[in-house]
């Protein structure tokens, strides 16, 4: 009876002992998880909201790569560097915030967005619009030897260049038809002219069929004007103009304009 309490005895403390390596084991990666996590927030509060650099020597290898397509690899610590304070220097009020923080072995998976006023030029679009940005995030971290080795970066690049005021059209085709009209109007009304084609112009054609935009090109000193309006065939212009919308358009200009507009009409015969 003594030997069998002895053996009840010896097994219940190999199975406490192992339990207890296994809780100190999950204590251990749940402590390591926490601290990856830790190290995210540093990187994206320290470098990007404040522009505190250095924290990424500590954390990030020399050799690091950044991918975020469609862009080209930023190779290296010091390009990262560099393209973190781009980012800062064209959205001065940058803020980027995480809102998912996932850790799962040598990898951490962020969700976050990017907050921003466009105040300088944009290194990878080439413009400068003095426009707001609110978008979203994605990243994929891979580590090794305790250091970030590369990023992979995902972006809401459609939001993003629509919040800068780039719009998106259908394809071109073979009948793409553009209808463009020549104007001449006293140059002292020009501003006069363009507010009309904003506030009148532009949100009646975004309701006729077949249409896809409109430019308007202007001369300040001779008053002259150039409208282009794109649809998706010729027969959806003439359409267009037989409905009668063309002539309440050109009536609202009619204290404007000093000569009778010219219309002329092309087809898409190239495009790059």
């Amino acid at each position: 009876m003594l030997k069998k309490q002895k053996i009840f005895c010896f097994t219940v403390s190999v199975i406490a002992f192992a339990v207890l390596v296994i809780f100190m084991a999950g204590c251990g990666q749940q402590a390591e998880i926490e601290k990856q996590k830790e190290i995210a927030r540093i990187v994206i509060e320290e470098a990007w909201n404040k522009g505190n650099l250095d924290v990424l020597d500590e954390h990030y290898s020399q050799d690091y790569v950044y991918h975020h397509t469609p862009y080209p690899d930023i190779k290296g610590l010091d390009a990262y560097k560099k393209y973190i304070m781009d980012n800062r220097t064209n959205y001065p009020d940058i803020k980027l915030a995480i809102k998912d923080l996932v850790v799962e072995g040598n990898k951490v998976f962020m969700r976050g967005t990017y907050r921003g006023t466009q105040k300088g030029t944009s290194p990878t679009l080439g413009i400068s619009t003095g426009k707001q940005v609110d978008f979203e995030w994605c990243s994929i971290s891979h580590k090794a030897d305790g250091k970030i080795v590369e990023d992979w970066g995902y972006i809401d690049w459609l939001g993003f260049m629509q919040q800068l005021g780039y719009k998106s059209m259908p394809p071109l085709t073979e009948k793409t038809f553009a209808r463009v009209t020549l104007t001449k109007s006293n140059p002292g009304k020009t501003e006069e002219a363009i507010k009309i084609y904003q506030d009148s112009v532009v949100p009646d054609a975004k309701s006729q069929n077949g249409f896809r935009g409109v430019y308007l090109f202007s001369d300040f000193k001779t008053g002259k004007g150039i409208s282009i309006a794109i649809w998706d065939s010729e027969e959806d212009a003439i359409a267009n103009e037989q409905s009668g919308y063309y002539q309440k358009q050109i009536d609202r200009f009619k204290d404007i304009f000093t000569s009778t507009p010219i219309r002329e009409g092309y087809v898409l015969t190239v495009q790059e």
